[in-house]
């Protein structure tokens, strides 16, 4: 080597030890499963998982890296009288870790933290808090598709739960068309979101206490297919799947206040279209009530997903995506095509 190879090295020495280190997480940068789509893996799920990867239960990896960035300077004091359910509000009275509470707030800010990623609040419907109503939307239990988690693990993929399983009015799968399982078929359990041994895609029975184990396999490809399922119920599940795909490309500072914008404009073309044709009345009357009372006493108050909106998207021609989605002025010639005014 020439010397003034030699003294070209040790000229870039300096530049070499001040490189900038990207930060490093303290838990794995995992990715969720499926954003963006209908089948967005949950927020329970994907703690599950990560607790998998790093090879340890979901107890150890709460307890020793999820609860000190909850607790913070409590946690030494309060670790001795709390468990999974106190932290994570994985209780009878606040089952919806999914949902849109203030616990989950707490546990998605947490895992971004250790995790360094930015997209963690999707996978559960943080991003709608105080703009959709949360009573009676979630489940208190697990609900999934044993038909998905056998074909995932045929195909070698991920075994998860999506959030839409999480919603009580979702009772089938829309890939297999067969009813959701909400019970161990082994040892007839109902499984909690959120439990000391979860392991995605198998019963977390595990009861030292009364000396009993399942931990049976919750997958089955000999379920019957449900025919039967009525259009209502494929609306809400499609208006479901929609509010979970488009949440992550919101900015949801000014979400709620166009949402009751457009909707004044759909009741007043419903209120135009009746004038046009009274026999109209019987088709837009119950839901016209109800916007009234949405948009005029109750206007502060969140919005009923599964009673309201979904039902005037279905009146209106439009999906859920169109009417969170789109601008004003977008769903004005939307709806003057569909309902004909004008005419």
């Amino acid at each position: 080597m020439s010397a003034q190879n030699t003294f070209q090295i040790y000229d870039r020495i300096p530049q070499l030890l001040y490189l900038e280190i990207p930060p490093r997480s303290r838990l794995y940068f995992l990715e969720p499963i499926g954003t963006g789509t209908p089948f967005t893996e949950s927020i329970s799920s994907y703690l599950t998982r990560l607790a998998q990867e790093h090879c340890v239960t979901l107890q150890n990896i709460v307890m020793g890296e999820i609860a000190p960035v909850i607790l913070g300077d409590k946690y030494k004091q309060e670790m001795p009288s709390k468990n999974l359910s106190s932290i994570f509000g994985n209780s009878d009275s606040k089952p919806a870790i999914n949902g849109m509470r203030d616990k989950t707030k707490s546990l998605t800010l947490a895992l971004e933290q250790l995790t360094l990623r930015q997209d963690l609040r999707y996978l559960s419907c943080l991003t709608w808090q105080g703009i959709i109503k949360e009573k009676s939307l979630f489940r208190q239990q697990k609900a999934w598709c044993p038909k998905c988690f056998e074909q995932w693990q045929r195909e070698g993929k991920p075994i998860y739960e999506p959030l839409i399983w999480s919603f009580n009015e979702i009772n089938h799968c829309p890939t297999h068309n067969c009813r959701l399982v909400e019970k161990c078929s082994n040892c007839d359990s109902p499984q909690k979101a959120i439990a000391k041994y979860s392991r995605l895609g198998y019963c977390s029975l595990r009861s030292k206490k009364l000396g009993s184990s399942c931990q049976q396999w919750l997958g089955s490809h000999n379920l019957d297919s449900e025919n039967k399922i009525g259009d209502e119920e494929r609306q809400i599940t499609e208006g479901i799947g929609e509010l979970i795909t488009v949440a992550p490309t919101l900015d949801t500072r000014n979400t709620r206040k166009e949402l009751i914008k457009k909707l004044q404009l759909i009741q007043f073309w419903f209120e135009r279209e009746i004038r046009q044709d009274f026999k109209m009345l019987v088709i837009f009357g119950g839901i016209l009530e109800k916007l009234k009372i949405t948009l005029g006493r109750n206007s502060d108050k969140p919005l009923d997903l599964v009673n309201l909106l979904i039902p005037v998207c279905k009146l209106a021609k439009i999906t859920v995506a169109q009417l969170i989605q789109d601008d004003i002025s977008t769903l004005a010639k939307i709806l003057r095509i569909n309902l004909r005014i004008g005419d």
